[in-house]
């Protein structure tokens, strides 16, 4: 006899900009965006070198983050792949929120809009 595995979700936790909130019936989806950064070698500076774009599910009940805002998401990620308007194959990745919160910046990096 065969077992079945088990298959489990892979979690993450992330801090991202919130770039529009869409409300549903069943709930919401905040769009999102996570910058990549990377130490440029010649200026020893941190740079942005390129974004990822999450839609995170946000369940009724839960808090939902504003427009313009940086927010914590912690929840489980599903990557999924699409078709392209060129025809290429592109990646998305989507979380289900299972946590929410406002991100704690120091003096030095404040964030836009703190209307939660």
């Amino acid at each position: 006899m065969k077992r079945k595995k088990k298959q489990m979700a892979l979690n993450i936790e992330f801090e991202g900009y919130v770039n529009e909130v869409k409300q549903f019936d069943w709930g919401t989806v905040v769009q999102m965006s996570h910058a990549q950064r990377a130490k440029n070698q010649s200026t020893g500076e941190w740079e942005t070198v390129g974004k990822d774009y999450i839609d995170v599910t946000v369940p009724t009940g839960m808090s939902v983050p504003a427009q313009n805002s940086v927010a914590v998401i912690a929840g489980t990620l599903k990557v999924g792949t699409y078709v392209k308007k060129d025809g290429s194959t592109g990646v998305s990745l989507k979380v289900r929120a299972k946590d929410i919160r406002p991100a704690s910046r120091g003096k030095s990096a404040p964030v836009e809009s703190e209307i939660w």
